[in-house]
């Protein structure tokens, strides 16, 4: 862990392994990370809380990747991806 602040995290992957591997090391270094499995649930958890960054696998259950970007952008969701 560094000093440097915290970074609110959404990670937005349907493979639990990798998802729980990437959280993992992210939290290490002192993030918060919030997960979701599939693209409607991560939509959700993107227009409801506020991130300082999202990452997002582009093939998701439920909704791609991308349509979840698209759909945040229109809900004037800003946070970089």
């Amino acid at each position: 862990p560094t000093d440097e602040p915290a970074v609110k995290i959404l990670l937005v992957e349907d493979d639990k392994q990798t998802s729980n591997y990437i959280a993992k090391g992210l939290r290490e270094h002192g993030h918060v990370v919030d997960q979701a499995d599939n693209g409607r649930d991560g939509l959700y958890l993107a227009t409801g809380e506020k991130y300082d960054v999202m990452i997002v696998d582009r093939m998701l259950p439920s909704m791609d990747g991308l349509s979840l970007v698209k759909a945040a952008r229109t809900s004037n969701v800003r946070t970089p991806v």
